[in-house]
């Protein structure tokens, strides 16, 4: 195939395969109340969009998806409504192939760029989950597309072809746009942009630097406060991002066992008698108290806690409960333990899911140890890749205090491919290489 129709024909697959996956299910199962977050979102998105009174009762998530599932719901029946989503979620799941391709093509060249679009696209996990009426295929969209644009922007001031005075301030501004709905999407990102400044003031010196960062908090801030205005103006309550960090917090300094077992340990790390309160704040306020009295109980066993949790969570590829049958690693282990005979192995092989879950398994751990191969060999463009990086580091610290699950995580798959692209077919990027010239070449001083 001709080199200019790679790139279509593989967001084109990456769009069928989401169609198919997402069109194939039974649309009103996602309404059933038998566990996960779908219904959750369902129920609080048609809630919002009819006018629900929610000045007594928390809203246990940011705000974005439920508006989004709670469009389609006050638009369509309830069965299209689900398939609107869906298709949706197939389109944006499409462009993360698209701006993984634009990534990794900055750092490494058109080669690490189709290889980045070429996984995402036909991995199964990225496929199954554009299917999921949850939250991931939004979010990493929006975060894939704000740092695109916002390393996009970076790159004109790291590469010599185009003059730094000439850096385009609109491309901080759709960055901030992009990453506050992502924020609005999924919380814990509330605090990633302080780390975007501290990148700015790197690469444009301080003054320049603190202009462009003060205009990235500023329009971030001012799309984050559009939930804080409707909260305070419709309910009279002050919330940033979401409600709920306090209950991550405790969660994460417990061991998980149902929700009505965290109720009654909570009522008693908090020492309440008889039903816990039911206003918003006062649960918060319950939980962060809860919270600080585990935690300063045995601090060195939340540490250790925190630790194994975070391991887990990164060593468990998620979306292995997509696929029928017992866990893929349990029985590994117990082939290893127990058995290790080639007729145990063949058994092992022909289980229920073992191949789909296989994949996942290979693709997971190649994305986390080519990933690393990738920062280390892109460091001396350390300007164009500290976004990324930075975003794992600052995603696995939240997940180091709150709670941790492969879930969580996975939106840190798609960043860990564009570096695994960049490691594979690594090269000076093709602006840079045109130019014959290297970033550290380019003036850093103020014009």
């Amino acid at each position: 195939m001709n080199a200019r129709w790679l790139l279509p024909g593989i967001l084109a697959l990456a769009l069928l395969l989401r169609l198919a996956a997402g069109l194939s299910q039974d649309h009103l199962s996602a309404y059933e109340r038998v566990g996960g977050d779908s219904w959750v979102y369902l129920d609080i998105g048609y809630n919002l969009m009819t006018g629900y009174d929610y000045s007594e009762v928390a809203i246990p998530m940011a705000p974005l998806y439920p508006v989004l599932t709670g469009i389609a719901q006050r638009l369509f029946d309830r069965e299209a409504a689900i398939i609107v989503v869906r298709v949706l979620q197939a389109l944006l799941g499409t462009a993360i192939c698209f701006f993984a391709y634009r990534l990794a093509r900055l750092i490494a060249g058109q080669r690490a760029g189709l290889m980045a679009a070429g996984v995402l696209a036909v991995s199964p996990v990225f496929v199954l989950e554009s299917a999921q009426i949850l939250t991931e295929t939004i979010y990493v969209f929006l975060l894939l597309a704000g740092l695109w644009v916002y390393c996009e922007g970076i790159a004109i001031r790291v590469t010599p072809l185009v003059s730094s005075h000439r850096v385009p301030v609109g491309k901080v501004v759709i960055a901030a746009i992009l990453l506050g709905l992502a924020t609005l999407t999924r919380a814990p990102l509330l605090l990633f942009p302080l780390g975007l400044v501290l990148h700015l003031l790197l690469v444009y010196g301080w003054r320049r630097g603190l202009q462009r960062a003060a205009l990235l908090l500023a329009i971030y801030g001012l799309v984050v406060s559009t939930w804080t205005a409707v909260n305070w103006f419709k309910w009279n309550r002050v919330v940033i991002g979401a409600e709920g960090f306090a209950a991550f917090l405790y969660i994460g300094a417990t061991d998980w066992q149902g929700p009505s077992q965290v109720d009654v340990n909570l009522a008693q790390d908090a020492g309440v008698e008889g039903a816990l309160p039911s206003n918003p704040d006062a649960q918060e306020q319950l939980y962060g108290q809860a919270a600080s009295s585990v935690i300063g109980r045995d601090v060195g066993g939340w540490l250790s806690r925190r630790v194994n949790e975070l391991t887990s969570a990164y060593l468990m590829p998620h979306g292995t409960l997509f696929f029928p049958g017992e866990s893929l690693r349990d029985l590994a282990l117990d082939w290893l333990r127990d058995d290790r005979t080639p007729t145990g192995l063949l058994r092992l092989m022909q289980g229920e899911g073992f191949w789909p879950k296989l994949a996942l398994y290979v693709l997971h751990y190649a994305a986390l140890l080519l990933g690393l191969v990738g920062m280390w060999r892109t460091r001396r463009y350390w300007r164009l890749t500290l976004p990324l990086i930075g975003l794992i580091l600052y995603t696995s610290l939240i997940h180091f205090v709150l709670d941790a699950i492969p879930r969580y995580l996975f939106p840190l798959e798609a960043v860990f491919w564009v570096l695994a692209a960049c490691a594979v077919f690594y090269r000076r990027p093709d602006a840079i290489h045109a130019n014959s010239a290297t970033i550290e070449t380019v003036p850093q001083t103020e014009h």
